[in-house]
């Protein structure tokens, strides 16, 4: 069956060579066969799915801790000029970003989850704190931004070539470790307890994204999105065709450190102190508004 399905992919994905030019870090090929590829995109989004599904259900059920602590959660009156100056930052680089994609004829490559990453948190600074999604995604983000870490400790800048382009990558990546830093600071969201269930669910979310999105994005339009087609040059090239399962048991592992780096500044940073956004009943007396 997986050998037909193979034969299918070849005929509809992007034209690839079979040889890997180790040299750039676009282009992809058959590094890994197209039989391997349905084998795997069905067996991962099979267990993402469900591990996602789960996950979620167990972190944020009614009466579950994290759900009591938006019952009890009191909106702030509104954002400080470093809040705006923040989200101003963000988005200027990102779209510093999308121009030099755009000049480069990669506007795929906006899908890499670093610059996804950009467009939650500048989503998260922007959006209503009145409603739980800004903080859901917060506390997410807080589980996958190792990646960042990553990137800033080992970065691939082999086709980075345009101006300002390797600065504007390390402006981008930077702010991406500096703003939820502000956003705990700021004492303006709900910022979760370290959880087994909300990391589990975080990096299913995660894992989702990179087997259902970026896979079938990169299959078809021949490009290496975060080395899904080939690994980078280094450690993963050891595992050979394994490559992928290794590098998804890897993130299991990365996402922890929301449990030691995020905890230390979560338990130890002051908050800044702020009034409750408030509204008036119909008597005239003075309501604090929760989610």
């Amino acid at each position: 069956m997986f050998e037909n399905m193979g034969n299918w992919l070849l005929a509809i994905a992007a034209e690839m060579p079979f040889e890997t030019d180790w040299e750039s870090s676009l282009n992809g090929s058959w590094y890994l066969s197209p039989r391997r590829h349905m084998v795997e995109f069905f067996i991962y989004n099979m267990v993402f799915l469900s591990t996602a599904h789960f996950f979620y259900r167990r972190a944020l059920s009614p009466g579950s801790p994290i759900s009591r602590l938006f019952s009890s959660y009191v909106p702030p009156a509104k954002k400080s000029r470093i809040e705006i100056t923040v989200q101003l930052l963000l988005t200027i680089s990102l779209a510093i970003t999308v121009y030099q994609k755009w000049t480069r004829g990669g506007l795929l490559y906006l899908l890499q989850p670093c610059h996804m990453s950009a467009m939650m948190l500048i989503s998260i600074l922007a959006g209503p704190k009145d409603r739980k999604w800004p903080h859901i995604l917060l506390n997410i983000y807080f589980h996958i931004m190792w990646g960042t870490m990553l990137a800033l400790l080992s970065p691939d800048l082999r086709d980075y070539d345009m101006f300002f382009e390797v600065e504007n990558f390390y402006i981008e990546h930077y702010l991406l470790l500096i703003a939820p830093v502000y956003m705990i600071w700021s004492n303006r969201y709900v910022i979760w307890p370290a959880s087994m269930d909300v990391a589990l669910m975080s990096f299913s979310l995660f894992a989702l994204y990179h087997s259902m999105i970026l896979s079938t994005v990169a299959l078809v339009r021949g490009q290496n999105l975060n080395y899904l087609l080939m690994p980078p040059p280094g450690p993963l090239q050891f595992f050979g065709k394994w490559y992928r399962p290794v590098m998804y048991a890897f993130c299991v592992f990365l996402t922890m450190s929301r449990y030691f780096l995020v905890e230390l500044v979560i338990q130890y940073m002051p908050r800044r102190k702020i009034h409750p956004l408030q509204s008036e009943t119909k008597d005239g007396t003075v309501k604090r508004k929760t989610l």
